[in-house]
């Protein structure tokens, strides 16, 4: 198991199926938000994957054999624990504009966004990744994306 997890095509295959969830993620969320409000979603959104992360924990560390954290994680920079904060607000955000936008039009907001930041975070090293230019067909992409939103969002 653990040599899949060290594999790029199954960490691709993994991320495209987590790009879907999100699509799904956002409709349950604005669906929940009718039902309880949003701040119940929020809430329920984050336990329920609070619980899935207990879940993963124990099956990384007690079956796969995943060494606990060590007095290194002490010395770890203030940007490394925002990840969280980050989920939250992306979830909060998608149970405010899901409702008026669509999931269509509010992921391709997300991701245009999201691909523009990370290149943008990979041309300076931002928050600790290997530094990635943002070369001219990187730019020409980022345009396209931000096409493909106009279009996504008009029709």
């Amino acid at each position: 198991m653990v040599d899949l997890l060290d594999n790029s095509i199954f960490s691709g295959f993994l991320l495209i199926v987590a790009g879907c969830t999100l699509a799904l993620q956002s409709g349950c969320n604005a669906t929940l938000t009718r039902y309880g409000g949003r701040s119940f979603s929020v809430v329920m959104s984050f336990t329920v994957g609070l619980l899935c992360c207990f879940i993963f924990f124990g099956i990384d560390v007690g079956a796969l054999g995943t060494p606990l954290p060590t007095e290194a994680v002490k010395s770890a920079p203030a940007y490394a624990w925002i990840g969280g904060f980050c989920g939250f607000f992306y979830v909060l955000s998608n149970i405010i504009a899901v409702p008026r936008l669509g999931v269509g039009t509010s992921l391709a907001l997300f991701v245009c966004a999201q691909v523009i930041t990370a290149c943008i975070v990979d041309n300076w090293g931002l928050v600790g990744v290997d530094v990635r230019p943002y070369t001219t067909w990187r730019i020409i992409a980022s345009i396209g994306a931000v096409f493909c939103v106009g279009v996504i969002t008009r029709y």
